[in-house]
């Protein structure tokens, strides 16, 4: 599926500076590779050795996203762990605290940015870094078919959403920007394609989260799934997270503020 970003912008020098690019690789697993080229961020990093501007952290745990500066070009930014719930200029206190208590998945605001011209926003929380994230609701890329299955518009429409889909085979997912693979599932693994001119795009995702922390997720490996598997295998396409990024610039890892603040 696209990405916002390509390989080939990723800003090397911020990455080196945190501790994460080293010697031509960039040390983070497929997984959060896609998270910051989708525009998303990270898992939590464990970030050791920044030089940074003006600091010099021995270590600190955070997540990472790109976005754009004023020239177009690619700039890191950190998102730490607060020690309090950061303020939303969008939200009332009551808003604020049902997010931050799991009452509600995520908050709707309907933002005019030219006369006669609104906007949808999802704004979702972070318990981990205790931030909110907002989203343009109309930027958030829809599978045209997930383990095969073809998406009807308004399907599509309610992923972009945020809303909860139940496809016909019992499979239940639904689209979170907080998480590094875009999505909650019942299901530990999932295809999703694109349909572009010529053929099919297929993008396997595993070790998705589940959609309810308390309950275990259910098997993946449905008749759906494996049509859809075997329809990858067949176009020589089973592609599992993995990219081909300039100047040796992957290397698997064992396992808007430019600064960092709490």
């Amino acid at each position: 599926m696209k990405t916002l970003f390509n390989a080939g912008e990723l800003p090397t020098s911020q990455l080196e500076k945190l501790g994460i690019y080293h010697q031509g690789q960039l040390l983070l697993d497929p997984h959060n590779i896609r998270a910051l080229l989708s525009g998303r961020r990270t898992e939590l990093l464990s970030l050791r050795g920044i030089h940074w501007e003006n600091f010099n952290i021995e270590r600190l745990d955070a997540k990472l996203s790109l976005f754009r500066n004023d020239l177009g070009e690619a700039e890191v930014l950190i998102h730490p762990i607060y020690k309090e719930v950061r303020k939303h200029p969008l939200l009332s206190e009551e808003e604020m605290t049902r997010l931050a208590a799991g009452e509600c998945d995520y908050i709707g605001k309907s933002i005019q940015k030219e006369e006669g011209h609104y906007s949808m926003l999802n704004i979702e929380y972070d318990p981990q870094t205790k931030e909110f994230i907002t989203y343009d609701v109309s930027k958030v890329q829809s599978p045209d078919l997930i383990n095969g299955m073809l998406l009807s518009p308004e399907e599509k429409s309610a992923f972009s959403r945020g809303e909860l889909l139940t496809l016909s085979d019992g499979t239940q997912l639904r689209h979170r920007a907080s998480e590094p693979l875009g999505l909650l599932s019942d299901r530990k693994a999932l295809i999703l394609s694109v349909l572009l001119d010529g053929g099919i795009s297929y993008l396997l995702l595993r070790g998705i989260r589940s959609l309810n922390q308390r309950e275990a997720q259910i098997d993946y490996a449905t008749p759906a799934f494996n049509s859809a598997y075997r329809d990858m295998e067949g176009q020589g396409s089973v592609k599992q997270e993995k990219y081909v990024l300039p100047q040796n610039l992957f290397n698997p890892a064992p396992e808007r503020s430019k600064g960092i603040s709490r």
